[in-house]
């Protein structure tokens, strides 16, 4: 509807607007008396705009005021709930998220009426509504009803890029009953890490039921897919089992063990060894000739062709010279090969060869035969008549050949005994390059009777260069962390240098030295330990000790996990060996650095990452003396200790906690969140220890499973962001 306002026309918005159109239609033919009217009138739009903006403005505020308290309570009940369950302690994130919204906004606030607020929680997101109705004040006049405000809110704990260190105590107190409880402790932290990996990457593993957890029903994964959330792993005890994690330069090819070494006796005299005889060479001839012979008797008949020749007749000379001789023949007589001469006549050390001579003589003449008549004394009887011969152009070949023989000499050798000595061995063949991998185990000397024998690698290592204390109190020797001590630094990655570099921690190659005692012949292994080296013989029955040792499982670097493989990696968690803090601090950091030699991994490009180390330990610091650790036997090896007594019990202990508390440090100030549980009846300086290592505020006491498990699902939830959605 239109009407006209001084000649022009109006638009009419409303049924109130038309009527005050008519008024001031009537009142413009009318100029008589009016001015009164006309201003009343003229009130009624100057009202309605200032009514409008007082009554918006109001509106505004209410509804940012209901806002606000509706994201407060849904903040509120979300964190409270943490990563348990919304009804959990009769319904208490309810109850909060509440309180939180009426301490934001006040049931009448602002003229408001009708205030309902309600929070509830589906898969982990807590959602919110409210709705107040705010009365119009002013714009009333105009007829303008109260107006209902609604809102909605909604808050959830979001994953951000988050890599996670568990640095986990493995001794072999873990194997005891839990305070409390009939499960073991590595049982309930078992649990207590699987409860965390469901509350903080949302996937359900199959071996845990949410009442393990503290929860109703299995987690739903609401995580994102672009959020990265990444798991290591260092379980420690004596040592740590990270060699399979290094490339293989990183380790060193030669290493010194308290190890022993065969002792092979060598016969003095050798014995000769003669090789296969080589056939004769010829060195040369001669030729010698001989003399004519006589004419002599055959004295037996002669065979040519068939033909005998009687040697002997009586006959008269004439018949006598009648008859026919054999025919000449030349003849040739090979005699044998005879030894004549040997070089060395009595070979002996270091003749290598053994030269012998021959000689062989061929004979060659020609034989004439003739018959000879000899006449009897008596005329009247006939004579004899023999055969004869000679030998002319005679002449004897003497051929001279040689042979060699080649000789060995060998000394007879056997195993007397052991020494019992620091031995460095060649421990590169551990490598396989070809394969660029470590091999499973390679041969040392140290087999029966000192032959070749597999020795096996676990995958712990020997600790690289360290600092050795100047005294027997180590506890002012950490802060800072001297310069010489490699082993602390943390990124340092190895260099040619081989004291930069590890070692394979081999236990089966290593003893523990004792004097042997000697009683009436019987041999003994003392309890005296000695630095010296040790000989035992072969025949002796001594036998030195193993030292004790423990190899926990191996650590993982990040990586994402699906649940199976977690599930399956922390049930396999072994446990044993004594309590060594340090040693499994360095290696979380080293692992997890985002500056040291595992960067690549640790710090993508353009990749924001929280870093987090959870290092659990269920007690008290237990070095012993002769324990085979990172640093060797420390009785023996005292690397870390001064050479001139051996160390102590309480003096490893104490040196010990001394390194933790600087590498505890040293983590912190890399920007890593470190939570420190203490699990178990610990004592209360061990617990200051530790507290002063945690992060502040991040430092938890568990005293049973169940606590141990909400103390980590606590954690989780700290590592979650707590974010509106909505």
């Amino acid at each position: 509807m239109r009407c006209l306002i001084n000649g022009g026309p109006a638009v009419i918005k409303n049924t109130d607007a038309t009527h005050a159109c008519g008024v001031m239609s009537r009142l413009l033919k009318n100029e008589e008396g009016n001015i009164i009217a006309i201003l009343a009138a003229a009130m009624i739009p100057v009202i309605g705009l200032v009514g409008g903006a007082v009554d918006m403005s109001r509106l505004y505020l209410t509804q940012s005021r209901l806002q606000g308290a509706c994201d407060a309570g849904a903040l509120n009940g979300r964190k409270t709930m943490g990563v348990g369950s919304w009804a959990a302690y009769s319904g208490n994130a309810n109850t909060q998220a509440q309180k939180i919204f009426d301490q934001n906004f006040e049931n009448g606030a602002y003229g408001s009426t009708d205030l309902t607020r309600s929070f509830s929680e589906t898969g982990g997101n807590v959602v919110g509504v409210a709705s107040a109705t705010v009365p119009m004040a002013l714009m009333q006049v105009l007829g303008s009803d109260a107006k209902v405000i609604s809102v909605r809110c909604q808050a959830e704990l979001r994953i951000p890029n988050s890599d996670v260190m568990f640095v986990l105590d493995t001794t072999g107190s873990m194997n005891e009953a839990a305070s409390g409880s009939a499960e073991t402790k590595i049982s309930g932290l078992r649990k207590a890490v699987k409860c965390f990996y469901e509350a903080l990457s949302k996937q359900n593993i199959t071996d845990v039921t949410p009442a393990d957890c503290g929860e109703t029903t299995d987690p739903s994964n609401t995580n994102t897919g672009s959020v990265q959330l990444r798991f290591g792993f260092v379980p420690y005890a004596v040592n740590v089992n990270v060699g399979r994690l290094l490339p293989l330069d990183y380790m060193a090819d030669q290493w010194a063990y308290q190890s022993r070494e065969a002792n092979i006796v060598t016969d003095a005299t050798a014995s000769a060894n003669y090789g296969s005889e080589s056939a004769a060479s010829t060195l040369g001839s001669t030729d010698t000739a001989v003399a004519n012979t006589d004419w002599a008797d055959t004295e037996q008949d002669v065979v040519q062709s068939g033909v005998t020749y009687d040697w002997y007749l009586s006959t008269t000379a004439t018949d006598c010279a009648r008859l026919s001789p054999p025919s000449s023949r030349t003849t040739t007589t090979v005699g044998p090969t005879a030894f004549v001469s040997q070089s060395p006549a009595m070979p002996a050390e270091p003749d290598t060869m053994r030269t012998k001579t021959f000689e062989q003589r061929t004979t060659t003449s020609t034989r004439s035969y003739s018959y000879l008549f000899i006449a009897d004394i008596d005329p009247s009887k006939k004579g004899i008549c023999k055969l004869q011969f000679r030998d002319t152009a005679q002449n004897i070949r003497t051929v001279t050949t040689q042979t060699t023989t080649p000789i060995t000499w060998t000394r007879n050798s056997y195993f007397s005994g052991w020494t019992y000595k620091p031995v460095t061995f060649n421990v590169g063949n551990l490598k396989d390059i070809g394969a660029s991998a470590y091999r499973a185990s390679f041969q040392l000397p140290i087999g029966t009777d000192g032959a070749g024998t597999p020795v096996s690698w676990n995958g712990c290592i020997e600790e690289r260069q360290t600092f050795r204390g100047p005294d027997n109190d180590p506890s002012d020797d950490w802060s800072p962390i001297p310069s010489s001590a490699l082993d602390m630094d943390i990124d340092m990655a190895p260099t040619a240098d081989a004291t930069t570099k590890w070692g394979p921690m081999l236990t089966g190659a290593v003893w523990e030295r004792y004097l042997i005692s000697n009683i009436s012949g019987l041999k003994t292994r003392s309890s005296t330990r000695t630095l010296n080296d040790v000989f035992v013989g072969r025949n002796d029955g001594v036998n030195m000790l193993a030292p004790s040792s423990n190899c926990p499982s191996a650590a993982r670097k990040f990586q994402t996990w699906a649940p199976t493989d977690f599930r399956n990696y922390v049930n396999g968690l072994s446990v044993g060996g004594n309590t060594y803090h340090d040693i499994g601090l360095l290696w979380g950091a080293r692992i997890m650095s985002p500056t040291g030699i595992f960067a690549a991994l640790n710090a993508p490009e353009n990749v924001t990452i929280e870093r987090h180390m959870v290092f659990m330990t269920d007690g008290e610091t237990n070095v012993i003396n002769d324990d085979y650790a990172a640093y060797g036997i420390h009785w023996y090896d005292r690397r870390q200790t001064p050479t001139s007594s051996a160390p102590s019990n309480s003096q490893l202990n104490s040196l010990t906690n001394a390194r933790s508390a600087a590498l505890c440090t040293a983590i912190k100030n890399k920007n890593i969140n470190l939570w420190v549980v203490s699990y178990g009846n610990v004592g209360s300086a061990t617990n200051d220890r530790l507290r002063a290592c945690a992060t502040p505020g991040k430092f938890f006491e568990a005293t049973s499973v169940s606590i141990l498990i909400s103390n980590f699902k606590a954690i989780a939830a700290e590592i979650s962001a707590l974010r509106l959605t909505q």
